[in-house]
């Protein structure tokens, strides 16, 4: 983190230490001087570490739609109340995950223009499409393209680390719940639309390109005033590192939930973590009198 940062931005520290979706270079040029993660510069990893190839979860397919959608008058929540979703050690403990590395309020919030543009010109510059710009994103955002002008509030809840495994949890709060759901459905077409990527990152085993695998994750139990969209991003070297995301949306509030692994972390457990903070979600008091 930089000294002469005024309004910290999300964590340096927010992907994995020594492989693959490690920090990517134009995060340094973030607003304030402050770097969000990327996934970009693979480095050596020992595969004996890491568990066997791991199948994807079978399942219903994902409804980008909640069953029975919140309603308020104006706004449900303000983007304080995303603080209330944090975890605690007990939690993330089903994740083989222990060290609290960023608590509620290391970081204060931000805007979504204040951060996509810069993270935008970077992936687009590594050959990404504009329509797969949610890859790059720590936060509910698409990078690149119309969302990335927004002047929504963000905020990066918490982070856990222990070793290469990461959780994190962030925020978005959009003008009406409408705004919402369409960001999440959105999504969900992006998801469905980017299978892959061929990026211009060389990567640990001397190639010169990195070539981003993105999967849409079998559908998760959420409840009925909720809406889920995850997705898995893996490449090379394999299928054991994986990061897996989940965005979460119940009336005019995104939370994006995220697991960051070089396998040792399974599919089932970070559904059913991102089913847990699904949960909290649908317990905040919403603004409906």
């Amino acid at each position: 983190m930089s000294d002469t940062a005024t309004e910290p931005q999300p964590p340096t520290r927010r992907g994995l230490k020594r492989w693959g979706w490690a920090l990517i270079a134009f995060a340094a040029l973030v607003v304030l001087s402050l770097p969000i993660l990327g996934f970009f510069a693979y480095v050596s990893h020992s595969v004996s570490e890491t568990s066997p190839d791991q199948p994807f979860v079978e399942g219903p397919a994902q409804q980008p739609d909640a069953a029975s959608p919140l309603v308020c008058p104006e706004r449900c929540f303000e983007l304080d109340a995303a603080t209330l979703l944090a975890v605690s050690a007990e939690d993330v403990s089903s994740l083989s995950i222990e060290d609290e590395r960023y608590s509620v309020g290391a970081f204060e919030p931000s805007t979504v223009a204040a951060v996509a543009p810069n993270t935008g010109e970077g992936w687009l510059a590594a050959g990404g499409d504009e329509e797969c710009a949610f890859v790059p994103a720590n936060a509910p955002f698409i990078a690149a393209g119309p969302d990335s002008s927004s002047e929504d509030g963000i905020m990066w809840i918490q982070t856990w680390e222990t070793g290469d495994e990461v959780a994190d949890i962030a925020a978005r709060v959009f003008p009406t719940s409408e705004d919402a759901a369409a960001f999440v459905r959105d999504l969900h077409e992006r998801v469905s639309a980017c299978p892959w990527q061929d990026l211009a990152v060389p990567t640990a085993g001397g190639l010169d390109t990195s070539l981003v695998q993105i999967t849409a994750q079998a559908a998760i139990s959420v409840p009925s005033d909720v809406a889920a969209v995850g997705w898995v991003r893996e490449g090379e070297p394999g299928p054991r590192w994986r990061s897996y995301v989940w965005d979460l949306q119940r009336g005019n509030l995104v939370v994006q939930v995220r697991v960051l692994t070089d396998g040792r972390i399974l599919e089932q457990q970070t559904a059913a973590f991102a089913e847990l903070v699904a949960e909290r979600l649908a317990e905040l008091q919403a603004a409906t009198l």
